[in-house]
């Protein structure tokens, strides 16, 4: 998505994103576990998140380690390695560890940055935090999860 490249990165690269800039993150980003979220939930999601920076070749998730955070990535690509071998490149736009949010289970893959790579990241122990004091955050999870597991079947 290069509009979201170009909305954030640069200010990404110079001092921090904006609690408005993560907010258009999060709502121009088809995280399909935050679809049915209304506007004024999505904002808290947001002021959860925090711009991290990796240089070079660094391994952002190990498949098998603890889930502990969602990532969208703001600027640059990684490479996720399956399970199985498989390989694939993931840039500005895409995301990963979406149910690391709910359920802290091991990671499937392993994603190394690839050069500088600059994601939005919103932990997961905050995330649960979240869903514990506004539970109809988690309702609105809710349809966003079961499309997730429809798409399994």
């Amino acid at each position: 998505m290069s509009t979201l490249h170009g909305s954030l990165s640069s200010a990404g690269r110079q001092r921090g994103a904006t609690l408005s800039e993560l907010q258009r993150l999060l709502a121009e980003t088809d995280i399909p576990l935050f679809a049915a979220l209304s506007g004024r939930h999505l904002r808290r999601v947001a002021r959860l998140a925090e711009l991290k920076r990796y240089l070079g070749d660094v391994t952002v998730v190990r498949a098998g380690a603890v889930g502990d955070a969602l990532h969208v990535i703001v600027d640059g690509t990684a490479e996720v390695r399956g399970p199985d071998g498989a390989t694939g490149t993931l840039q500005a736009g895409d995301y990963f560890g979406e149910l690391s949010l709910l359920d802290g289970a091991p990671r499937t893959a392993t994603v190394v940055s690839q050069g500088e790579l600059t994601t939005v990241r919103i932990g997961g122990a905050a995330f649960r935090k979240l869903l514990r004091d506004e539970p109809v955050i988690a309702v609105g999870l809710l349809p966003g999860l079961v499309g997730i597991v429809r798409l399994l079947q």
